[in-house]
């Protein structure tokens, strides 16, 4: 990202910030002494480090679904080339002999 894409992000997230559009807490916690406040909620899920804040756990839940179905695409084996096509790679583009 160079400068000029940096102050345009900026410019979006303040905007988005003004609008108030995504300022209600989406935590189903509503009893939460601090439903509402998302930086003392926050500090308090760091501090206690045992869990993600409820509002953070459907975006963390995704990534972690992205990643479970990539590891499992990696993890799987790959097919084995046979040895026919082995052969037939040798018999129409023989190695090189240094």
């Amino acid at each position: 990202m160079n400068q000029d894409e940096f102050v345009e992000t900026i410019k979006k997230l303040r905007a988005m910030i003004d609008s108030g559009q995504h300022s209600a807490c989406p935590c189903p916690k509503t009893k939460c002494e601090w439903h509402g406040n998302c930086h003392d909620c926050v500090m308090i899920h760091r501090f206690n480090g045992d869990h993600v804040p409820n509002c953070l756990q459907p975006i963390l839940t995704e990534k972690i679904r992205e990643l479970a179905r990539a590891a499992e695409l990696l993890v799987e084996p790959k097919p084995m080339t046979t040895d026919a096509m082995w052969d037939y790679v040798e018999a129409v583009a023989p190695r090189r002999k240094k």
